[in-house]
């Protein structure tokens, strides 16, 4: 009996998720709906054939309890009971509620307790706290599943402020093991930074009244996140939850998706991520700059001010403009204010950033001195990752730089890359600021670095499309004319050295002839472009940058050295193993090509070859 009844959930299941031919195919909001009805039915029904006691009540939590499953959620159930009920029959009732499920393959997760047990659990496990806060009665004793989730919110609410340093690493740990939502190829919806889990951190904050409730945006956000994750589930007949490059095809081409191709979900997709990500990050910051003692001294001695530049200050943990910054007038204070956030590691206040999107106003042609060395500081700094996102997420970062429209959330249509463009430039720039002692112009690095791929997405020949935009980027920043030329050689030829060094022969008198014709014989081109090959390839992803590809580089460098300053060409150098995975060397083919081969070909030695 107990296998029927499971078996018939399967199946209702199973229909919902991929109805017959000719059935009508429930759109992914409508699905959710209706497989919590579904459960909610066979769970009530179960319920009532066991004979749930008195002051007992079956509740659910998680996705159910949210009412928001994707179709291959696990089931987070509760057996909850006011104490009257023998312990040993509230174990037999949770037994034959639960084991028809755990036969038929359902993913389940279980507990009984009464309702102090079950309070004093949420104490003690911050998982338990937050689940909690979505107690929903299904079946037994409505008034003992009242009874707990409002002792649950009581208890989550009064101690929620002191625990929220807490709730602060847990999150922290939980992105850095899953990546971002925005911005990665690989993005897991459920547990990436600015994913459902976020959501539901979120939702605890405003639950202890610590944040307001979010805003159209995140709403929008949060279903198109739901909507994502439900399809994803559908497609794979399993629980998935990280979203691919070639997933975001497939689900663009579901009917009714509402995008065009898998590009426009996956844009739209990294702006979700965005917002959530920035919502969360902003509540956090709220809650803790008021629960530390530092907040709670400077409340009593009384707002203080560190000036950290003209018209910048440090005030309760972030830079901000000062009270009588004049906004509407000062075009780079938009670049000081992104400075001192880098210098000091603070982040810039919302709402100084607001003021600047509303007032602002643009930066003419060219730049004045003091404008571009201030966006320097942001690009050679630890944080640039963070400071060019809250510029973004404001609106400022696209001002300042027009180019960015196009690359921005553009995934790389590379598999090797794991992340959209516009982020992989910014991760190349931080990588380049580590290595800017190696080189005679590290301001040149650092704006190549940032522009080398800003021709993605706007022809075949991605380094020739971004020399040009890099020549009139150079223009409006003020450099000087030679400078501008040595960037946009910068970026036509930032693939040169790797490439040169997998399908040519770096101990060919004709290789380097080529590679120094091509650089005009620039001495300091050869060194901007040595290091931005390892800061390109660092940020493209685990593997990109190998000790044999770093070897065949350097290799060829130091030959090209060696011509330049009439030294000795050095000899033969053995090169470490290529690891698994590693292409090739391709034997004849040109420098023309701006990526190397998914296959590659070599060729053994013969006499006269």
């Amino acid at each position: 009996m107990d296998g029927d009844a499971a078996t018939d959930l399967m199946r209702a299941r199973e229909a919902l998720i991929s109805p017959p031919e000719g059935a009508r195919r429930l759109g992914p909001e409508a699905l959710r709906g209706a497989l919590v009805e579904l459960h909610d039915f066979w769970l009530a029904s179960r319920a009532a054939a066991v004979g749930v006691a008195r002051g007992t009540a079956l509740v659910a939590l998680g996705a159910l309890g949210r009412r928001e499953p994707a179709p291959w959620s696990d089931l987070d159930l509760l057996l909850v009971h006011d104490g009257s009920a023998p312990a040993a029959g509230t174990g037999r009732t949770a037994g034959a509620l639960w084991s028809p499920l755990r036969d038929a393959g359902i993913g389940l997760r279980s507990a009984t307790g009464t309702v102090g047990e079950v309070v004093a659990r949420s104490l003690e496990d911050l998982d338990v706290a937050m689940d909690l806060l979505d107690v929903r009665p299904v079946a037994g004793d409505a008034a003992v599943a009242e009874r707990l989730a409002a002792a649950a919110r009581r208890a989550w609410r009064a101690g929620a402020r002191g625990r929220i340093d807490v709730v602060a690493d847990a999150v922290r740990a939980r992105r850095e093991a899953s990546g971002e939502v925005a911005q990665l190829i690989g993005a897991d919806l459920e547990r990436g930074r600015g994913g459902l889990r976020d959501l539901r951190v979120l939702d605890a904050l405003v639950a202890a009244e610590l944040v307001e409730a979010p805003g159209a945006q995140v709403r929008a956000a949060r279903a198109l996140l739901l909507d994502l994750r439900t399809e994803l589930h559908r497609r794979a007949g399993r629980a998935r939850d990280v979203l691919w490059a070639e997933d975001a095809h497939e689900l663009a081409a579901t009917p009714g998706s509402g995008f065009a191709d898998g590009a426009e979900l996956a844009r739209s997709l990294s702006g979700a991520g965005r917002t959530v990500a920035h919502a969360l990050d902003a509540a956090l910051r709220s809650v803790q700059a008021t629960a530390t003692k530092r907040g709670l001294a400077a409340l009593r001695r009384g707002p203080g001010r560190r000036s950290l530049a003209e018209g910048v200050v440090e005030h309760g943990g972030e830079v901000g403009l000062a009270r009588q910054a004049p906004a509407g007038r000062d075009p780079a204070l938009v670049l000081r204010l992104a400075a001192a956030s880098a210098r000091t590691g603070l982040p810039m206040a919302p709402s100084s950033l607001r003021r600047l999107a509303d007032a602002a106003p643009e930066l003419r042609e060219p730049w004045p001195d003091e404008a571009r060395a201030e966006l320097l500081a942001v690009l050679g700094s630890d944080g640039v990752v963070g400071v060019v996102e809250a510029l973004e997420r404001a609106g400022l970062w696209g001002r300042l730089f027009p180019e960015w429209g196009a690359v921005r959330d553009l995934p790389s249509g590379d598999h090797r890359h794991l992340w959209t463009v516009d982020r992989h430039l910014v991760e190349a720039t931080r990588h380049a600021a580590a290595r800017t002692t190696r080189v005679p112009r590290p301001d040149l690095l650092l704006l190549g670095a940032l522009t080398h791929d800003l021709g993605r997405g706007r022809g075949p020949d991605h380094a020739a499309v971004g020399a040009e935009l890099a020549r009139h980027l150079g223009r409006r920043l003020g450099l000087a004319p030679a400078d501008r030329e040595t960037l946009a050689t910068l970026v036509r030829h930032h693939r040169l050295l790797p490439l040169t060094a997998r399908r040519r022969d770096p101990e060919d008198p004709a290789t380097v002839r080529r590679v120094l014709a091509t650089l005009g014989g620039d001495p300091v081109l050869l060194e901007l472009l040595a290091t931005l090959a390892e800061a390109d390839a660092l940020a493209t992803g685990p593997g990109a940058w190998t000790p044999w590809e770093a070897a065949l580089v350097g290799d060829l460098v130091r030959r090209c050295r060696a011509v330049l300053t009439g030294r000795p060409v050095p000899g033969p150098v053995p090169h470490p193993r290529r690891g698994a995975g590693e292409t090739a060397v391709v034997a004849g083919i040109g420098m023309e090509s701006s990526e190397p081969p998914d296959v590659g070909v070599v060729l053994a030695d013969r006499h006269g070859a």
